[in-house]
């Protein structure tokens, strides 16, 4: 599953789900877990939560694009090292960096269901 579940992890960090939250059940597994610790502390996400996130960054946002420097994968887990960019509403022709991220995805289902992710903002 290692080739498959890397591809499954790259189309979810192509994806426009924090504009567009439709394709979030396309990549999220309903049993989703997110340990994330962020530079304003540690926060725990399932899936109702994690999509909420998903809903309210989506209406700061006229994209989002992730640079992936980094895919590693091995049997159903996947680390991406990434960094993501977004257009505001405010200003939709300048892109900014809004964070760097390391993240650790396991997938089950070929959907992704749990995530430890650490990050700081750029």
């Amino acid at each position: 599953m290692s080739a498959a579940a890397k591809k499954i992890v790259k189309g979810f960090l192509d994806s426009d789900v924090f504009v567009d939250p439709k394709e979030f059940g396309e990549f999220i597994h309903p049993d989703f877990i997110m340990h994330w610790h962020a530079s304003s502390g540690y926060r725990e996400f399932d899936y109702k939560d994690y999509l909420r996130l998903t809903e309210a960054v989506s209406s700061s946002y006229v994209s989002t694009r992730s640079e992936v420097s980094h895919l590693l994968s091995e049997k159903d887990e996947v680390v991406a090292r990434f960094t993501v960019f977004v257009k505001t509403l405010e200003n939709p022709q300048e892109e900014i960096p809004v964070g760097y991220f390391i993240s650790i995805f396991r997938l089950s289902e070929n959907k992704i269901i749990e995530v430890y992710q650490t990050s700081h903002t750029s």
